[in-house]
């Protein structure tokens, strides 16, 4: 039985690339794309019910799953344990360097292109979720949604980093960290 860490990444992480391409790293993963639920009142529930369920199963060393706020509110309320993956924009201080500023802006650009140039056949409305991605980008990767959430980690991609360039450290901390695992039907921290 494997020990399963559930990561809530950002869109364009690498997620699904990892997922077709598992073999090159060895581990066994499982992405809970969210696209296929219907988003009415209470989506969440159902959709944190089969990411327990996959990560119960003993099958994955990762389920990706979406970092949609509700389902992060809703793994909060249940308390699961999970990490965050996201692009590097968050503000240290308010006294950052130019140069900090200028690669901030960079990784974004660089995001939203991943965003355009990957495969979005299970978007139903592009040019909607695109204005949305807009909108939250900068809220969802910042200080103040890591603060606001329990996740037991965090970890920022810069540019040209996928979550595979650190799929190995979040597997060490899996392996090496009780608290960032869940398995067979211990599913809740302590």
């Amino acid at each position: 039985m494997k020990k399963t860490l559930i990561v809530s990444a950002f869109s364009g992480c690498g997620k699904t690339w990892l997922v077709r391409n598992e073999e090159k790293h060895g581990y066994a993963v499982s992405d809970s794309d969210s696209s296929s639920y219907e988003k009415v009142k209470g989506w969440e529930t159902y959709y944190v019910a089969d990411i327990l369920e996959k990560a119960k199963s003993g099958k994955y060393d990762f389920v990706f799953i979406s970092q949609s706020e509700c389902v992060v509110d809703e793994m909060d309320r249940q308390s699961i344990t999970y990490v965050i993956v996201e692009p590097d924009n968050i503000i240290w201080n308010e006294m950052e360097l130019p140069e900090r500023t200028k690669e901030r802006q960079l990784i974004k650009q660089q995001w939203f292109g991943r965003l355009y140039i990957r495969d979005n056949s299970h978007i139903k409305d592009f040019s909607k979720w695109i204005e949305h991605m807009k909108e939250i980008y900068d809220y969802r990767t910042s200080i103040d949604f890591i603060n606001k959430h329990h996740q037991i980690a965090f970890f920022t991609l810069n540019q040209n980093q996928y979550i595979s360039d650190i799929i190995d450290e979040l597997y060490w901390k899996k392996e090496n960290y009780e608290l960032y695992t869940i398995h067979n039907d211990d599913c809740l921290r302590d």
